[in-house]
């Protein structure tokens, strides 16, 4: 998931744990949605 938030949105590792716990929180759960819609997508 770090990778995808890397490479996809050039959000450094570095970067993301100097967040908020809430923001962190949030970026994950808009991650892994983004995840699950690109997985389902590529199924079909």
């Amino acid at each position: 998931m770090m990778y995808h938030m890397w490479t996809r949105h050039h959000l450094r590792p570095g970067d993301f744990w100097h967040l908020p716990k809430g923001e962190r929180m949030i970026l994950l759960a808009f991650t892994r949605q983004e995840l699950e819609s690109i997985s389902a997508s590529s199924s079909k």
